[in-house]
């Protein structure tokens, strides 16, 4: 196991008054799993899937700068000084 920080972006920050928290795990959905363990009382509806177990599909997570939706999802291994940071989707027009 290594100990990842994820850090925090945009409505979550906001939402939890923390930029960071340290976790340790082996791949992405370790970190994120524990994370909504301990906050999911503090988190949206929105932001999480139907059983409040899992964040929603909308929720964008980046390993060092790429979205995991382009390396291996939740199952990305974890490297010790990765950078893990989640935010949810913005847009503009």
């Amino acid at each position: 196991m290594v100990k990842i920080e994820l850090n925090f972006l945009n409505f979550f920050q906001y939402r939890l008054n923390k930029r960071a928290l340290e976790y340790e795990g082996d791949t992405v959905g370790d970190i994120i799993l524990k994370f909504v363990k301990q906050y999911r009382d503090q988190l949206d509806s929105g932001l999480l899937d139907k059983k409040r177990k899992k964040l929603n599909k909308d929720i964008l997570i980046l390993l060092n700068g790429r979205n995991i939706e382009f390396l291996d999802k939740y199952k990305t291994r974890l490297n010790e000084n990765d950078k893990l940071y989640i935010s949810i989707r913005l847009g503009g027009g």
